[in-house]
């Protein structure tokens, strides 16, 4: 039976099979947009947008934001550090603490920001 609720973890599920796809391919350079963008910019957003899918996804649930907040801030940064591990494993690529870190940095950041924006929106 299929009740709808993994429905709002469908984004956030997509985004990952995506940021692992783009891990996965070897010698990858940090892309251009116009402007000097560091391979940590790039690791801080798209794990931001990690974290605001999965803040969204577990705030459809009956959780309070708190544990929206941490839930979402340590499976998303969780994986970060995981999907790093496994660039370790692809040739050209490596495992960066510092890539790890800025993951983490943007999943825990958009999980804030997120439930920020709904307390703001509740009170």
């Amino acid at each position: 039976m299929h009740d709808g609720r993994l429905k709002p973890f469908v984004p956030a599920i997509l985004w990952a099979v995506i940021i692992f796809c783009v891990s996965s391919i070897p010698n990858l350079s940090t892309p251009s947009f116009g402007f000097k963008m560091t391979d940590k910019m790039a690791h801080f957003g798209e794990f931001f947008v990690l974290g605001l899918l999965v803040s969204y996804s577990l705030s459809k649930r009956n959780l309070s934001l708190a544990r929206v907040f941490w839930i979402s801030s340590c499976i998303s940064g969780l994986y970060g550090i995981v999907d790093e591990l496994h660039q370790f494993f692809i040739p050209g690529r490596q495992a960066d603490g510092f890539d790890m870190l800025a993951d983490v940095l943007g999943a825990a950041s958009a999980s804030g920001v997120y439930v920020l924006k709904l307390r703001k929106r509740i009170s």
